[in-house]
Formats: structure tokens, C-alpha cells, sequence
């Protein structure tokens, strides 16, 4: 458990410097008519992650350091990595429908089918973590679009 917090640590405070150099500098935009900056909030979430990725592999490396422990070893449990992996080849694929289909048509049967497979079986549960989303946020767009803003 302590390796993977080390290399979950690593990986978080990565995003985070990448999000920080990279990501918000070049795709958040500049609007200077607004009140807030469009960077303000993505820098404020990357600069947590970045500070509790850290703080995650901080103790992570005291608890490696204690208990003699290499962060590196050779024995991976490939069937593990493999159930670590899924849900990210999951949401890939739902990104890449997402970009054929309108959210409406596609959201709600992706939204269930990963709620399903991460175990969820209440129908309640379902029904409303798969429509509300989309129902919301096809009734904001509908609401942009009329007062001119889409």
C-alpha cells in the first residue's frame, strides 16, 4: 500500500505541474472584461492537487524509509494493473462517442454502464447519477442558447 501511495503521489503532483506549466497557461483563455479570470479556478484545484500529491508521497517515503521498501520493484501484478487500468479505456471510449454523438443521445446509457460496472446496482441510483446530469446540463444549454450566449 505504501508504494502505491508513492507512485499515486508522483503521478497527481505530476498532473499538477503539467496543468500548472502547461495546460491552464495555454488553453484556459484570457477574457479581461470579467470578473474573474478564466485560469483562476483550474490553477486553484492544480495547486491542491500538487500540494496533496506531495503530501501523499512525502509520507509515503517515510513509510518506505521506515519499513526499508524500494519504491521500484520487478514483481508488477499485471492482473491488478490491468483493473487499475479499465475505467480509464472506459471513459476514453466514452470521450470518443461523446465526439460523434450529442451528449444527450450518448450521456445517460455511458453514465450507467460505468455506474454498472463499477458495481452500482440500485435502480434509483441509476436512473438519477445517469439522467440528472445530462438533464441539467441539456436544460443550461437550452437556456444559453436562448439568451443568446451559445
Amino acid at each position: 500500500m505504501v508504494r502505491k501511495n508513492f507512485w499515486s503521489g508522483i503521478v497527481v503532483a505530476s498532473f499538477a505541474v503539467l496543468a500548472l506549466t502547461w495546460i491552464i497557461p495555454n488553453y484556459a483563455g484570457t477574457n479581461p472584461f470579467a470578473r474573474m479570470p478564466p485560469d483562476l479556478v483550474p490553477s486553484i484545484a492544480a495547486w491542491i492537487m500538487l500540494i496533496c500529491g506531495v503530501i501523499i508521497t512525502a509520507g509515503a517515503v517515510i513509510e518506505m524509509i521506515r519499513s526499508g521498501q524500494k519504491p521500484i520493484t520487478t514483481d508488477i501484478d499485471w492482473r491488478g494493473l490491468g483493473w487499475a487500468l479499465w475505467p480509464f479505456v472506459y471513459v476514453g471510449a466514452a470521450i470518443y462517442f461523446l465526439s460523434l454523438f450529442k451528449i444527450t443521445y450518448v450521456g445517460i446509457p455511458l453514465i450507467a454502464g460505468l455506474l454498472l460496472l463499477l458495481g452500482e446496482r440500485r435502480w434509483y441510483m441509476l436512473l438519477g447519477c445517469s439522467v440528472v446530469p445530462v438533464l441539467l446540463l441539456y436544460m443550461l444549454s437550452v437556456y444559453m442558447m436562448r439568451i443568446g450566449m451559445v
